[in-house]
């Protein structure tokens, strides 16, 4: 999808992130607002010149997936906003930035806060403190999951389970290779002192990991945490007065639709992703070979090989292959994957982490862990399963 209106275009200008980590619990509104602060200084703007707020979802559920909505926000940065937006639903979690772009190219807003806040670790440690009442009587289940919680399917992870178990059978890919992008990633975040998980993993401690839903392991999984991280998407005529180099939001595409079910190769049975990527593709020049960095979901980590397909870097069926050895997926690999430890190690900031790494590396922040060469062109991607997005940038 191309995000030109005329000569209006949109552009990130500044990020930020707030990750204290598992030892360091603090309030959520502490860490929303040092989000804030790093991505307005990052930017070079003040609160003074926002005037648009985007989050999504605006508040999904009662365990913290979304504790603070933007009207929250906006009273508590006490800023007049001429756009502000926060959905229940969308395609994946960038419909905030989405919705951001909007806002720019129709003339509502020059400097839109997009955020992402999840204060899950916090939530997971109060409901263990609870005592477990025991059950009322049955619950009546409807919808999508009355063909799943008869036969046990109870999660996200038994159903990406299901469809990584369809992959090894259907294309041959093995435990060994899903393997290699996992340790890419602790790799990775080893280097990325914001990273919840920087020990070192060897073949032998993935392989010997605790069974969540077989085939996937415990590391397979993301890791909750309490995060807050702050994108700023402003218009691109605006944006090259500020701090950095702006990054061009070149295309997007946003896919919702389908639903899990063990058949997750055709796009409207299951991974909107294999719909996303050619649609990404059709709004730009650009092509995967143009990509120098690529951050791509991983709630978990077969979802991560979904994307390397869909996206065009490999062909279908061809992720295992792909990702084998670490090679290619390594920092001065062909395509650099998930450089700050993706959400398996450095922690579930549901997709926008990923975003924020992309931009970090396309500036050359990258520290330790930095891709080598001109990091002119990235991707990002969220969402596993029916919600899909997108995002390709280039460096003005």
């Amino acid at each position: 999808m191309p995000v030109r209106n005329g000569s209006v275009e949109a552009a990130i200008t500044g990020v930020g992130m707030c990750a204290p980590g598992r030892d360091n619990v603090r309030p959520i509104w502490d860490i929303m607002l040092d989000a804030v602060d790093e991505a307005l200084e990052d930017a070079g703007l003040t609160l003074g010149d926002i005037d648009g707020i985007a989050t999504f979802p605006l508040r999904a559920s009662s365990k913290n997936d979304s504790p603070i909505d933007v009207t929250e926000l906006r009273e508590t940065l006490g800023i007049d906003v001429t756009h502000f937006s926060g959905g229940v639903e969308g395609p994946a979690q960038f419909t905030s930035i989405f919705d951001a772009v909007g806002a720019i190219l129709s003339g509502q807003a020059r400097h839109v806060l997009c955020y992402r806040t999840l204060a899950q670790y916090t939530q997971q440690l109060q409901d263990r403190s609870k005592p477990r009442k025991p059950s009322d009587g049955y619950e009546r289940v409807s919808g999508k999951w009355m063909y799943h919680r008869p036969f046990d399917v109870l999660s996200p992870v038994t159903c990406t389970a299901m469809m990584f178990r369809r992959h090894m059978y259907e294309f041959g890919t093995t435990k060994e290779q899903l393997a290699a992008l996992v340790l890419n990633s602790r790799k990775n975040a080893q280097k990325n002192p914001r990273a919840i998980y920087r020990d070192a993993m060897t073949m032998d401690n993935y392989m010997s990991a605790r069974t969540i839903s077989d085939p996937l392991g415990l590391y397979d999984c993301d890791a909750l945490l309490d995060a807050s991280t702050v994108i700023i998407v402003s218009r691109l005529d605006a944006a090259r007065d500020l701090r950095k180099k702006p990054l061009v939001i070149e295309s997007f595409s946003g896919r919702i639709g389908g639903r899990y079910s063990w058949d997750q190769f055709e796009p409207k049975w299951g991974m909107m992703a294999l719909e996303n990527g050619p649609h990404l593709w059709a709004g730009t020049d650009l092509r995967p070979k143009d990509v120098r960095v690529a951050n791509l979901y991983d709630g978990f980590s077969p979802q991560t090989l979904v994307w390397l397909e869909a996206l065009g870097f490999c062909g279908h069926g061809e992720s295992g292959p792909f990702v084998e050895g670490g090679h290619r997926i390594a920092l001065d690999g062909e395509i650099p994957l998930n450089t700050g430890g993706g959400q398996l190690s450095a922690g579930r900031m549901h997709g926008y982490g990923l975003l924020w790494e992309t931009c970090i590396q396309m500036w050359g922040e990258g520290d330790a862990r930095q891709v080598p060469g001109d990091v002119n062109v990235g991707v990002a991607a969220a969402g596993g399963g029916p919600l899909a997005g997108s995002i390709l940038l280039r460096r003005d």
